[in-house]
């Protein structure tokens, strides 16, 4: 009998696993071609993960929606109901958080196209990174940046815009 984790290679073809053996893919996960996935990570059930996409080793990507060409650096976590849209990079140790521990339910971090984002950093629930925002490594992110704009620090706060 062959588990549910052996042979991943031909339940996704044309996704490659660094360790196949080193690496779970619960069910109703979708992976496009062309993406690669490091060893330790979990992907867990329902995650939609686009087509061209790297996610580092010691992921844990919960039920999320990730674009076409993301990289996910190592050792991220993405909680569930985040979406990442097409282009962004996320270094690595990133944390994204969804529970405002009020009685408000889930808030779902937003990550839009061609965002990046730094190693180390936290993104706190319900918080919109706008398209091509930068944010500086070790930034905890506590509201909405717009588009373009390059914050940084604990609470982080703009620097100076990406576009002239």
């Amino acid at each position: 009998m062959i588990s549910a984790n052996e042979n991943l290679g031909l339940r996704y073809p044309g996704v490659r696993f660094y360790n196949e053996k080193l690496t779970e893919v619960q069910d109703d996960v979708a992976i496009g071609s062309g993406t690669r996935i490091g060893s330790f990570t979990l992907l867990h059930e329902g995650a939609v993960i686009g087509q061209g996409c790297t996610i580092g080793s010691h992921c844990n990507i919960c039920r999320c929606t990730i674009g076409d060409g993301v990289s996910i650096q190592t050792g991220c976590h993405i909680t569930r109901g985040v979406t990442i849209e097409d282009g962004v990079f996320i270094g690595p140790g990133v944390i994204t958080l969804n529970d405002p521990l009020k009685d408000t339910g889930l808030l779902f971090p937003i990550i839009r196209n061609g965002a990046r984002i730094g190693g180390g950093s936290i993104i706190l629930p319900g918080v919109v990174i706008g398209a091509g925002a930068v944010i500086g490594a070790g930034s905890v992110v506590t509201r909405d940046v717009p588009a373009g704009e390059v914050t940084y620090g604990n609470p982080s706060r703009p620097s100076r815009p990406t576009h002239s």
